[in-house]
């Protein structure tokens, strides 16, 4: 990959967001063609500045690497860690993703550090939110099931948590019925199929607020823990062809 330069920072304020509310980028991605495709799948969406909250396992370092100005598109820098924008046009916020000891998938937004793996739901959430980040529990295939749901459960109501949706989930399932208690984000979760990499940005929701571009993340974070109902969605998730589809494609990737 080509290194870019830096580009200035923006100055200006924003109130609208089009978020796709968990980004994964996978090696087999083709960067600038991944990119372009989030721009464009948000931007469809109406007004409102296209954003991609990022899912990075530990052993991922992509955000830091665009924050160098590593990047397929040009970087303008912001004054927090956690944030930046590439192209003037897309917003970029720093996450995590680990799993708990309970095989529990949790994700961090606007988290720079990195949270090992393995620890309890408890202290997992507790870590995140010692941090500053946000605590995010994201629906998963069978992941939600028996003792792994209810413990879900739990989390949720003893820390009032916000729970995550993706495009993954096959229309015309049933929908989770945590999802009618708690906020609930959506986003794409795209998976490491190269295919993927044209599906970030068809699923998400709308964020309301101001917007510092200076510190975007901060007021990502700061929208997200007041919010007292799920945000408005955008977009569709997979059929069951799609689902069936996928499910192939991780199986004979491996």
């Amino acid at each position: 990959m080509v290194e870019r330069e830096s580009s200035r920072p923006l100055h200006c304020n924003f109130e609208r967001l089009l978020i796709d509310g968990h980004v994964h980028v996978h090696e087999s991605y083709n960067e600038a063609a991944f990119l372009e495709a989030a721009h464009a799948n948000l931007s469809r969406h109406g007004r409102g500045l296209p954003t991609l909250l990022l899912a990075e396992m530990p052993e991922q370092q992509v955000f830091a690497r665009w924050r160098s100005g590593n990047a397929a598109w040009p970087v303008n820098p912001t004054r927090e860690r956690s944030s930046l924008v590439l192209g003037g046009r897309l917003l970029i916020i720093a996450g995590r993703q680990v799993v708990t000891l309970e095989r529990i998938e949790v994700l961090a937004v606007a988290c720079i550090e990195t949270i090992a793996m393995g620890f309890t739901l408890d202290a997992t959430i507790a870590a995140i939110q010692e941090m500053g980040a946000v605590p995010v529990l994201p629906w998963g295939v069978g992941k939600w099931s028996d003792e792994r749901g209810r413990l879900v459960a739990n989390a949720a109501a003893r820390y009032s948590l916000l729970l995550g949706d993706n495009a993954g989930r096959p229309f015309g399932w049933p929908r989770p019925a945590l999802f009618q208690q708690y906020v609930v984000l959506p986003g794409t979760d795209p998976l490491r199929l190269r295919s993927d990499q044209e599906c970030v940005g068809t699923y998400g929701f709308v964020l309301e607020g101001r917007f510092d571009s200076d510190r975007p993340a901060a007021g990502v974070v700061n929208a997200l823990q007041n919010l007292t109902q799920s945000p408005p969605v955008f977009g569709n998730r997979v059929g069951p062809y799609g689902f069936l589809r996928q499910q192939l494609g991780l199986r004979f990737s491996r």
